[in-house]
């Protein structure tokens, strides 16, 4: 499964470098949000958990009415909160880089986006109340890659600005089922963000 994900982030990134080669016009800008996010399958009714994210992105313009968007993203994903553990018995903290590769349909301001994405897992924390051992990692470990599909819709603000709403699931779990605690696990996230452009490339620019 690793090697299909990787063959896939390589054909993402050979493509897109293509295009820019091919001199289609491409627009990078940064990317600030805040998500909420949950983990499928738990049986504690743990509440979603919120937190920021934000990264990068690099778009090519492919036709009056579509655009190609690959993305690098630092955000957390899991349930529970830190600060409200008590009301939430379950506790998970993921922590990914993430690369989402979209489609986007342009019509007038508005915008409308598909694709997958490629997560990996760099870091994670879990606390369950109640249980004699509350680090679970160890027998029921959480995929360090994750492939999920991801679909929105946007606004833009002004020529540099847009304004964004994403919801992305993941395709494959992320955990097997935990025994008297979950069933199999999949990440789910909602994210509303704003992006800024910082570079633009017209069709008439000249390459070196």
């Amino acid at each position: 499964m690793k090697k299909k994900l990787v063959t896939i982030a390589i054909f993402n990134c050979v493509w897109l470098c293509a295009q820019h080669n091919y001199k289609s016009p491409y627009r990078v800008g940064l990317k600030l949000g805040y998500s909420y996010h949950a983990l499928t399958g738990d049986l504690t009714n743990s509440r979603p958990a919120g937190d920021f994210l934000a990264g990068f992105w690099f778009q090519l313009k492919m036709n009056k009415t579509w655009t190609a968007q690959t993305e690098l993203l630092l955000l957390d994903k899991g349930i529970g909160d830190a600060q409200f553990r008590k009301q939430s018995p379950h506790q998970v903290n993921l922590h990914y880089f993430e690369v989402p590769v979209l489609f986007q349909y342009h019509r007038k301001m508005l915008y409308f986006e598909f694709g997958p994405g490629l997560g990996y897992m760099i870091n994670l924390a879990e606390h369950l109340n109640g249980n004699v051992s509350p680090d679970l990692v160890d027998i029921y470990p959480f995929s360090r890659s994750e492939l999920s599909f991801n679909g929105g819709i946007g606004f833009n603000l002004n020529e540099k600005w847009t304004f964004g709403l994403r919801f992305s699931h993941s395709l494959l779990p992320v955990r097997r089922a935990v025994p008297f605690v979950s069933k199999t696990s999949y990440n789910r996230l909602l994210a509303i963000s704003i992006t800024r452009q910082l570079k633009k490339k017209k069709a008439g620019d000249t390459q070196e």
